[in-house]
């Protein structure tokens, strides 16, 4: 069964999926990169006091995410926000600590550190968040650190830690210039990839119903044919609308054309997930169940004749619409070829037209 809300919302769930997955793993490896900083300063004697609090704080974050994403896979917007505001509000924060102090920067282990970790906040940025977030985010990390370069320049320290200063300021410039250029073909490619998917729908659904097309079901069919499983033979039921013509030429085609929408909606709700459901011709539609036990397929084909004249539709004088449906069931063969078995279906809704329409007949094998 071809539906297009369908096909958009699983595309999205398996990103997603992937995207809890990356993020997992990203927050484990966050937890434990801080924990073998933690001990190792603690260990050498370089933890700055900041730290003392900002290294706790980050593995409670990305601890608590860790596990909430794994708990909740709902949370992951929130858990992307939370990790990346933790990193990068830690990391900032120390900067400035270290960049208002009167020390030197060219010399203090905590500040080289520092320098070595920024770039991360760039790129969970455009990793993790949306792409305009992220766009912001990036730029508003590259302000700062243009805050600092400017307030270290007027105190009264070495030369050498300005320089320090406006390198790192100049290499996250080109980072962010490459990350935007990066996120701008991502953009495009994604646009492109949507467009292709979208063509691609479009060649196998029919655009009025959005049921499938004659071409896409042509190729189920053939798939299906060969030696069928026991007690679960494939079966087709081909179906044609009684009098449309007349439909069309008493209430005019708008209404012909709701009535066609009207008919599939019943088609779709009275058949499986697995079955397919096709626009065959103008008024002519083709169910295609894939595994059906013995009599299963009859009692489907006379469960939908049923919907099919319950269905209530008004013309523009607010008049109801006889709308009755004519249906040949054919269960494959084994060995048959796609031509012969939709011969028999066919043959089979001929019988059902000339034995008074509104009427379900079985093919013979």
């Amino acid at each position: 069964m071809v539906d297009l809300p369908d096909i958009e919302l699983s595309a999205k769930q398996h990103v997603d999926r992937l995207m809890r997955r990356v993020v997992l793993v990203m927050f484990a490896l966050g937890v434990v990169a801080v924990l073998t900083i933690w001990r190792m300063e603690a260990a050498d004697g370089t933890l700055e006091p900041f730290n003392r609090f900002g290294y706790p704080a980050m593995v409670a974050v990305f601890g608590a995410s860790l596990v909430g994403l794994w708990r909740r896979p709902e949370l992951l917007n929130i858990v992307r926000w939370a990790g990346f505001l933790c990193m990068t509000c830690v990391l900032l924060a120390d900067l400035w600590a270290q960049v208002v102090a009167p020390q030197p920067l060219l010399q203090n282990y905590n500040v080289i550190t520092l320098l070595n970790w920024l770039p991360l906040c760039y790129a969970v940025a455009f990793f993790m968040l949306e792409a305009r977030q992220a766009f912001v985010a990036a730029a508003a990390v590259l302000a700062f650190l243009c805050v600092c370069t400017a307030i270290r320049s007027r105190m009264p320290s070495g030369s050498q830690d300005v320089a320090l200063l406006i390198n790192t300021l100049m290499a996250h410039a080109v980072l962010f210039t490459c990350l935007t250029g990066l996120l701008w073909l991502k953009r495009i490619v994604s646009a492109q990839g949507e467009q292709a998917a979208q063509l691609n729908l479009l060649a196998i659904t029919d655009p009025l119903t959005g049921l499938a097309n004659r071409r896409r079901t042509l190729r189920q069919l053939e798939d299906l044919t060969g030696t069928p499983a026991p007690g679960l033979a494939p079966a087709v039921l081909l179906a044609d609308l009684d009098h449309f013509k007349g439909i069309n030429d008493l209430h005019g085609h708008e209404i012909g054309d709701r009535v066609l929408v009207a008919v599939a909606g019943a088609l779709r709700s009275a058949t499986r997930e697995a079955d397919t459901i096709a626009r065959w011709g103008g008024e002519e539609f083709l169910v295609l169940l894939p595994r059906t036990a013995p009599g299963e397929a009859l009692e489907l084909a006379e469960r939908l004749r049923a919907r099919i004249e319950a269905l209530v539709i008004l013309d523009r004088a607010l008049r109801p619409v006889a709308v009755t449906i004519s249906i040949g069931l054919a269960v494959q063969v084994p060995g048959e070829s796609g031509t012969a078995w939709l011969r028999r279906a066919d043959d089979a809704l001929y019988r059902a037209k000339s034995q008074g329409r509104n009427r379900c007949e079985l093919a013979s094998s």
